[in-house]
């Protein structure tokens, strides 16, 4: 089977996918304790601007390198602390291009879950195994390729958690449009 032939199940589980994204994220609870306000927001925000730091990823102690994890600073800042990263953005803050790059990142998802399944499923193929294969594919992509950064990087079990829910309810969406769609 040619992927051309699920152009629609690739289209639409991307957009529903898309759509239900934004509003798990603008409108229910559950992530709006993934970040948490700095004390002195203000202070800190005005500290940046006077050292003009520019927009980037930065961690601190910069302990990047062999040489670097030897010395003797690196080691007192790695068992004192303040140990994080910081991410700034470039202002002003715009929508439409995150919007849009997450949006190709679902169609490129759905592309590969749909040669995976069209690989592995027979042309007419009942609706429960289509849901199956394409809904498992679906929740590996969303619900576990985030988590090594997430445990890396800090983030908060239930944020972790939040994100595997998530991914769920995005690879049964994804399963369930490419089971209707499939070819016949």
């Amino acid at each position: 089977m040619d992927l051309f032939s699920l152009w629609l199940p690739i289209l639409l589980s991307a957009a529903a996918v898309w759509i239900v994204a934004a509003i798990v994220w603008m409108a229910l609870p559950h992530h709006k304790n993934d970040f948490i306000r700095l004390p002195d927001e203000d202070g800190f925000m005005d500290d940046l601007r006077k050292r003009g730091i520019k927009p980037g990823n930065y961690v601190f102690p910069d302990f990047r390198g062999r040489d670097a994890m030897k010395s003797e600073k690196v080691c007192k800042a790695l068992e004192e602390g303040p140990v994080g990263h910081l991410s700034l953005w470039q202002p002003p803050l715009g929508m439409a291009g995150k919007m849009v790059g997450t949006f190709l990142v679902y169609l490129v998802v759905r592309t590969l879950i749909a040669y995976l399944a069209s690989i592995t499923l027979p042309k007419p193929a009942d609706f429960s195994k289509v849901f199956q294969v394409v809904g498992t594919a679906g929740i590996l992509a969303y619900s576990f390729a985030f988590i090594p950064n997430g445990i890396w990087f800090g983030a908060y079990k239930r944020t972790i958690v939040a994100g595997i829910i998530d991914g769920i309810v995005f690879g049964l969406i994804t399963g369930a449009i490419f089971a209707w769609g499939w070819p016949h």
